[in-house]
């Protein structure tokens, strides 16, 4: 009998307790259903074809773990990743900031 686990939020709420309570992030890991899109704003699919290429979103792709056939992402890694990406005060900041990069 197939199961479909997908997407369950008491999943990713347990493991932000767990952080909030003071667990190790490098220890809490989360299933790719739990990351993208609730904490990371693109679709499975989208974060499939990232751990192909090493590149989401116009930068490197997030961290992951590998057990077997199953992808989990390590939250403090999912953390990084979010606190690495650009922080502007305006669109024109950003429109700038790409232009400068190009």
């Amino acid at each position: 009998m197939y199961v479909d686990i997908g997407y369950q939020p008491q999943v990713l709420a347990s493991a932000l307790a767990r952080y909030r309570d003071g667990f190790d992030p490098t220890l809490i890991e989360l299933p790719e259903s739990a990351v993208f899109p609730h904490l990371i704003p693109v679709q499975p699919a989208t974060a499939r074809k990232a751990r192909t290429t090493g590149r989401l979103l116009g930068k490197p792709a997030p961290r992951f773990v590998k057990h077997g056939r199953t992808v989990r992402y390590r939250l403090k890694d999912v953390f990084d990743w979010l606190a690495e990406g650009d922080a502007y005060t305006s669109t024109a900041e950003a429109a700038m900031s790409q232009e400068m990069a190009s």
